[in-house]
């Protein structure tokens, strides 16, 4: 049915790939409502491994497993949606989608038109006669001085409605300028204080407003994460919203003298680079949160002219009364943000500091607990998965006990339940309420919750999602999303669009996964030596990856060494799902029995990375093994279909 006509190219289908497509729409029809079923479980019905079903389905169609699979399913949603009396929620659940919404955007992608439109198009298609048919000198024309009739009339009637508009417009508006879209970026404030004490203070503020304007859902607003980078720049505000897709910035500088500040700001049109509204707020420290919430509502005025009661209302919340305890926690963020040891801990200390001056700060709460799970992390691994996790626990639960609507406070706890229960539908549901307003953290976390569940165009959904709302956010997941998708040459060319744009550890962590997996050995041992140079501290993750690369390339002796490094950590600091990357290695060099007792090692001692059980590519030769089995159904893999 999806099977690519290649006649056109001078190339016959032959009967064996005839009969293979065949037998594929076989398997797929057979589980159509199945939204489960995946490229690895076709793989397994037709006895093949993954990659030789890659390789014998591109020869045949030129299309990937993962193409033929959606495209056959799109067409029967087609054939539903002409033929049935069904909705297209209905139609969606009918072919295999768990989302009618990921349906409509596929089905639109693919069809050119949303899916409520299959029906009268069908119709309208039969009805029309095609131009394209011979033998149409039949068809009916109009006159030519009837169709110039038609377009006099036409044209009058246009003439009329725009003097209606024009004599209807509000005459108090004439002089006022208006943004075009309503889409804002917050740019760094120029820190005018001579030395950098306050520079904690300057990209709190920011942080402050840009949380505001974020809160209000009809709102597109660019994370911090993305606007950073303009920090220093000679760009002009039209070649910024050029980058970012945005129609307005908002710039300015702030100065804090002891118990007194000054925050002028600008939002500027990027289109014209006019300027649409400007302000100076001169105020004593005391009234700082009063004043970020002030300079929100304004911007929001000058964008929109008018407020509901809602978004009065969101606007109006408070994060604390207590200024002290507000500046403690703006220095916490600060420290928090450079991701390293020495960091988290200092963001640790200011955190508990707040929350000492004021047991009501919700967002202290939420930012000390995400600080416990950081250190538990692969990029932390100072605590174990459960010491972090437990101490996290009753820290969130008092940040939404405070504030049941905090977004930071859900997705952290989808983070908890993801890691600490794997319990991959709660935490679905935390990153869900997260993610409405498009908070980039969130759409991060919940790409990575389907990733591990082997639901990767939904990832890749999300993906591109968090590419477009915040274009420049450092840990973009859209590399690893397509090489899941096997778009290997698309997955490079963006790993090596953001090393231009962050040489960090993040970056170099995912271009390196992907060079690994896609056989690029040497490229892939080079990213890993500069990500251990780059921290300074050899995290097992890396060894781990390592260790298969040079298992792969047939180093066998620098493997097994990095395999003993890594059991050495265990005596010393029991993090970083040390026997999660020992099982990657011995399965790297095809030794089952040894990578299936470490992961079982792994499992036993509940370690973070075992949510990547299913997704990690180093473990593809094993997933047909009952211990493998056993395990993935004991952590509970909604999308893990057990042969």
């Amino acid at each position: 049915m999806v099977t690519k006509d290649n006649s056109s190219n001078g190339l016959q289908k032959n009967p064996t790939d005839q009969k293979l497509v065949e037998k594929l729409e076989e398997e797929i029809e057979a589980n159509l409502q199945n939204e489960q079923f995946n490229v690895e479980e076709l793989a397994g019905l037709m006895n093949m491994s993954r990659s030789h079903l890659h390789r014998k389905l591109k020869k045949a169609t030129g299309q990937s497993a993962n193409q033929f699979i959606r495209e056959y399913r799109l067409q029967k949603g087609m054939e539903l949606l002409k033929l049935e009396d069904m909705t297209v929620s209905e139609v969606a659940f009918k072919v295999g989608f768990g989302s009618h919404s990921y349906f409509s955007t596929c089905f639109t992608e693919h069809y050119g038109y949303p899916p409520g439109e299959a029906k009268f198009r069908a119709t309208e298609t039969d009805a029309m006669p095609n131009p394209q048919t011979k033998g149409n000198s039949h068809r009916f024309k109009l006159p030519t001085k009837l169709l110039a009739l038609v377009g006099l009339v036409a044209l009058g009637l246009l003439i009329v409605f725009s003097l209606v508009k024009w004599q209807s417009a509000d005459p108090e508006s004439e002089g006022v300028p208006k943004a075009n879209d309503q889409s804002v970026a917050v740019l760094p404030l120029k820190n005018l204080n001579v030395d950098q004490e306050y520079e904690y203070f300057s990209e709190g503020v920011v942080q402050a407003i840009n949380r505001h304007l974020s809160q209000l859902g009809n709102l597109k607003v660019i994370s911090l994460t993305s606007t950073d980078r303009y920090r220093e720049t000679d760009l002009s505000a039209q070649q910024i919203g050029e980058e970012l897709k945005v129609a307005n910035l908002l710039e300015g500088s702030i100065q804090r003298q002891e118990n007194t500040i000054r925050i002028e700001v600008r939002l500027i049109e990027t289109s014209s680079g006019r300027q649409i509204w400007a302000e100076k707020y001169d105020r004593e420290w005391e009234k700082i949160l009063k004043t970020q919430t002030e300079i929100a509502k304004n911007v929001t005025l000058a964008l929109k002219s008018t407020l509901s009661s809602e978004e009065k209302a969101v606007l109006g919340q408070k994060m604390t009364d207590n200024v002290e305890a507000y500046d403690l926690y703006l220095k916490g963020g600060y420290e928090s943000k450079t991701f390293t040891r020495i960091g988290i801990q200092r963001g640790m200390e200011y955190y508990e500091q707040a929350i000492t001056l004021d047991t009501g700060f919700a967002l202290a709460y939420t930012g000390l607990a995400a600080n416990y799970m950081l250190k538990a992390s692969i990029f932390g691994a100072e605590l174990s998965a459960l010491d972090g996790m437990a101490l996290a626990k009753p820290l969130l639960n008092k940040a939404l006990a405070l504030d049941p609507d905090l977004t930071e406070a859900h997705y952290w706890m989808g983070y908890y339940l993801l890691f600490n229960h794997w319990d991959f539908e709660g935490a679905e549901q935390e990153y869900k309420k997260a993610i409405v307003n498009n908070n980039p953290d969130a759409l991060f976390l919940y790409a990575d919750l389907l990733q591990f569940s082997a639901r990767h165009e939904e990832a890749l959904t999300i993906a591109q999602r968090l590419n477009e709302t915040n274009p420049f956010y450092p840990n973009s997941k859209m590399a690893v999303s397509l090489y899941y998708l096997e778009q290997y040459d698309e997955a490079e060319d963006i790993a090596q669009s953001r090393m231009r744009l962050f040489n960090d550890y993040l970056t170099i962590d995912n271009y390196g996964f992907l060079m690994l997996n896609t056989g690029n050995y040497q490229k892939a041992i080079s990213l890993f030596q500069k990500a251990v140079a780059l921290e300074g501290v050899r995290y097992p993750r890396m060894l781990g990856w390592m260790g298969a690369t040079y298992a792969h390339s047939g180093e066998r002796k620098k493997a097994l060494e990095l395999i003993e490094e890594l059991k050495a950590k265990i005596s010393v600091n029991d993090a970083g799902s040390i026997r999660f990357f020992i099982a990657v290695v011995y399965a790297a060099l095809g030794e089952k029995p040894a990578a299936l007792q470490w992961l079982q090692a792994a499992y036993a001692e509940h370690e973070m990375e075992m949510p990547w059980l299913i997704s990690e590519p180093q473990f593809y030769n094993l997933h047909a093994e009952p211990e493998f089995q056993q395990l993935a159904k004991a952590i509970g893999f909604p999308a893990y279909s057990l042969q």
